[in-house]
């Protein structure tokens, strides 16, 4: 089956398109695929564990829900710049590096940016 790699850098609180993202990832797993989404900046709030038990109707909830297929993958700066060690992010997230997103780039069969809305 097809890779699809989502890049998300917009906050979750003022945009609509980490919702998008996580929709896109959903259907992608539940259709066989496997999804990987890469949050920078704000976005990496996205995986925060208190966020999510916040807002149980929230984005960051909604992530939290997704498949094994879906990976969600932080970019561990903007995270630890954010106060999200590994400690306190979501059970299916991680905190990694630039190195991924290089690598989602180059083997997602589809990628996707979302970014600042205009």
């Amino acid at each position: 089956m097809g890779h699809l790699g989502i890049l998300l850098f917009v906050s979750p609180v003022q945009h609509r398109l980490p919702e998008t993202a996580a929709r896109l990832a959903e259907a992608a797993g539940r259709q066989g695929h496997r999804a990987t989404v890469f949050f920078l900046g704000d976005a990496v709030y996205c995986t925060g564990r208190a966020l999510a038990r916040a807002d149980p109707d929230g984005v960051a909830h909604r992530f939290s829900q997704l498949p094994s297929s879906v990976a969600l993958v932080n970019c561990s700066t903007c995270a630890r710049f954010r106060g999200l060690g590994d400690d306190a992010l979501i059970e299916n997230a991680r905190n990694g590096t630039l190195e991924d997103l290089v690598d989602l780039v180059g083997t997602a069969d589809r990628f996707l940016a979302l970014t600042e809305e205009t």
